[in-house]
């Protein structure tokens, strides 16, 4: 639901954002009056906010990001003005349509030395396609805004971040989970470009993407993956032994993480829970509903109940 809300008090502002966001300790960088606005709208649970502010800083500190109150990852896009973005040892200037991200489990700073308007996706970790080895090479890295791989996604943002009080009505989530995946593609592009020497690492990011283009064929497995990237399937198996699933888990996961966010969808609301399964592959009932609540704990109609509760 959005919500736009403007204070005018530098105590009133640390409260607000440390309640939109994660837990964050602020500092006030200038001297005189403070004003700011915070328009936001929780999509699901992807987070669109717009802030437009006087000169401040947020520092999310060691004792705050092991607090465990949130695994995000934040997407910043400079709007107007300019920030500045530390986090695990780099730091990058944020200039008008330029795009970052940064993690809430590990301690960051960013900072607005004068006044400045930014728009940020906050993301759980979950749901964002790109694993936390590939994140933690490009966190404080900036994607300026000349940069080819930008036009393909900042403008959609300046877009929601201009109609933020209109997704309630216009299927925002589906929209919203989109232009996370855009995002994800862009900083992914960019990562390839800049670190072509881990060939492993890109190889695996590509048989993810074809997993993900593929989860509603329920013959999808390791033998036809290896083919469609001619491998053999010991090679295949090779590449993930040292990542967290091995292929066959990492399929059934991508599918049931899919299955969790369309169960989220409200624009789907009337569409069966087995309709649900099939659209990620997995056909039989009874089976994803044993598969669903092993992942999360809860059966799919549950879960859908809880979402509209």
């Amino acid at each position: 639901m959005y919500q736009v809300q403007h204070v005018d008090s530098f105590s009133a502002w640390s409260a607000l954002i440390s309640d939109a966001f994660v837990q964050l300790r602020s500092e006030q960088v200038s001297r005189g009056h403070f004003a700011a606005t915070l328009g936001a709208n929780m999509l699901g649970d992807i987070g669109l906010m717009r802030i437009t502010a006087k000169p401040h800083a947020v520092l999310r500190t060691e004792d705050l990001s092991t607090s465990g109150d949130g695994d995000y990852y934040k997407v910043s896009y400079q709007l107007d003005g300019h920030g500045l973005l530390i986090q695990d040892g780099r730091e990058t200037v944020l200039s008008p349509g330029d795009l970052a991200i940064y993690d809430t489990q590990r301690p960051y700073t960013l900072s607005f030395d004068k006044p400045a308007s930014v728009m940020v996706a906050l993301v759980p970790h979950d749901q964002f396609r790109l694993s936390p080895q590939q994140v933690g090479q490009i966190t404080a890295v900036a994607l300026k805004h000349e940069h080819p791989l930008a036009g393909t996604v900042t403008p959609l943002l300046r877009h929601l971040g201009n109609n933020l009080a209109a997704w309630d009505e216009f299927g925002g989530y589906s929209l919203a989970r989109n232009t996370v995946d855009l995002i994800a593609t862009a900083l992914a592009g960019a990562l390839g470009g800049e670190n072509q020497a881990d060939s492993k690492a890109a190889q695996r990011q590509r048989i993810t993407a074809y997993i993900d283009a593929h989860l509603d064929e329920p013959e999808l497995d390791p033998a036809r993956i290896a083919a469609a990237h001619f491998i053999s399937v010991r090679s295949l198996h090779a590449l993930f032994e040292h990542e967290p699933r091995t292929v066959a888990a990492l399929i059934r996961h991508r599918r049931l993480q899919q299955a969790r966010t369309l169960l989220r969808d409200p624009l789907l609301g009337q569409v069966s829970v087995q309709r649900i399964g099939a659209k990620v592959g997995i056909p039989d009932a009874a089976g994803f509903s044993r598969m669903f609540s092993r992942e999360f704990g809860l059966t799919p109609g549950r879960f859908r109940q809880q979402q509209a509760a």
